[in-house]
Formats: C-alpha cells, sequence, structure tokens
C-alpha cells in the first residue's frame, strides 16, 4: 500500500470492526485539485493510473492536496530507499510528484504494465 510499510492483504483481512473503512482508494493526483486545475472531465481525473489504496489515516492527511505537496512528508518518512520500493511497487515513476499530469498517467501506464507482465511471467513458471 502507498507510503505505508504493511502489506495491503493485512487490510483486507476480515475481522474489521468499526465504521471507517481501514483502506481506501484514492486519487494520488486527487479529484477536487485536478478541477481546481482545469480538468473538468471526469473521465480524465478518474483515470485508473490516477488510482491507488492508502490506509485511512494517510488519506485524510493527503486530502485535496496535490502530490508536490504532500509526496515529501512520506518521502523523508520513509527514507530515500522505502520512498524508492514504495514507487516501484505500486509502479509510481520517481519524481512523479512534480510531473505533468499527462506525462504521469502515460509514465505510470507503463511502469503499471511492467508489474502485470512480471506477475504473469510468475504464474506461467
Amino acid at each position: 500500500m502507498l507510503f505505508s510499510t504493511s502489506p495491503l492483504s493485512v487490510y483486507w483481512e476480515k475481522g474489521g470492526s468499526g465504521k471507517k473503512k481501514a483502506i481506501d482508494k484514492h486519487h494520488i493526483f486527487p479529484k477536487n485539485y485536478l478541477k481546481h486545475q482545469g480538468f473538468d472531465s471526469d473521465r480524465d481525473r478518474n483515470q485508473i493510473a490516477n488510482f491507488t489504496y492508502l490506509d485511512y489515516n494517510t488519506n485524510i492527511d493527503i486530502a485535496d492536496n496535490p502530490p508536490a505537496d504532500y509526496v515529501g512528508r512520506y518521502r523523508e518518512k520513509l527514507g530515500e530507499e522505502g520512498y524508492r520500493l514504495a514507487c516501484e511497487q505500486n509502479a509510481l515513476p520517481i519524481g512523479f510528484e512534480s510531473m505533468d499530469y499527462f506525462t504521469f498517467l502515460e509514465e505510470r501506464r507503463k511502469l503499471m504494465s511492467g508489474i502485470i507482465k512480471k506477475a504473469y511471467k510468475k504464474l506461467c513458471e
């Protein structure tokens, strides 16, 4: 899960309690941020490549802030090696927080396809 050291599978285990979900699907470039940047189309804002899973507290912390505002805090928290690993595991290009939105989507799609290809090859072993 992005910006977490816990595997996503832990959050899908049965037995959770309370009304708040432990994980949330969140826009990497938040939807309201993009709207204020002039992205009027839900089709543009809701691209699959713009989604990730976050734990509840991280989701609340990020809110509608652009990546340029929030990534630095998590990069510092994780350390450089942890940040690079989080980017690799979540198919995020290094430095995505300073990319143009459409460039980010294009680069992330390439990385996502690489992860899918790697998983498929492993299944074929």
